[in-house]
């Protein structure tokens, strides 16, 4: 849908007065992005002499945040079609409780997706500051910013469709998951920023 089409394209859409891409899939860009320099930085670690100790962990760090990143490009588009079933199923035909129910779920997981990667990326860039590549430390900073960002953005698409839903035990276990990393996310991305501008100062 938008991988293959120029990024002014899809910023246009974005823009314009249409139902999609909207809010959710921009999240899944802003985490890939986040991936994405997290890659970069792991790229500029690996084979680098000074940092040959790190070279495990930076290659580690590279295999989880290229995979990462695959993963949240297809979320960008697979949230504008989540959100296209749904809007086009509530129009054909009226939806029972059940029906409601799982087309809602369908609705989320795009989303939730994207915040249950971003927190695990997140949870890597504390490691990639510690042993990344000194010179791209502002990206490594940029990427925590973005990747929490992301989530918290991911979050609210999640919990306006979780406000239709009635079954009581997914609502139970979608908090179980995200509402600790509501805690935890902002204090790792402060301590990493804080590590970072101790590298610059």
């Amino acid at each position: 849908m938008y991988l293959g089409r120029p990024i002014k394209e899809y910023l246009y859409d974005l823009s314009a007065k249409r139902q999609s891409p909207g809010g959710g899939s921009a999240a899944a860009l802003e985490a890939a992005a986040g991936a994405a320099l997290m890659s970069m930085v792991a790229n500029y670690t690996i084979g680098n002499p000074k940092y040959k100790d790190c070279e495990k962990k930076a290659v580690d760090i590279l295999r989880s945040s290229e995979e990462a990143r695959r993963r949240l490009q297809l979320l960008i588009d697979a949230d504008v079609e989540a959100y296209n079933k749904l809007s086009k199923a509530m129009k054909e035909r009226p939806l029972d409780a059940g029906q409601m129910d799982a087309a809602y779920k369908e609705a989320l997981r795009p989303a939730y997706e994207v915040c249950k990667i971003s927190a695990e990326c997140l949870k890597l860039c504390d490691t990639l500051v510690e042993c990344g590549n000194k010179n791209l430390i502002t990206d490594t900073a940029i990427a925590a910013i973005m990747l929490e960002g992301a989530f918290f953005a991911a979050k609210f698409n999640v919990y306006i469709n979780l406000k239709y839903i009635k079954d009581m035990s997914f609502i139970g276990e979608v908090h179980h998951v995200l509402q600790p990393l509501e805690e935890e996310l902002p204090k790792l991305k402060e301590e990493i920023l804080e590590k970072c501008e101790d590298v610059i100062r």
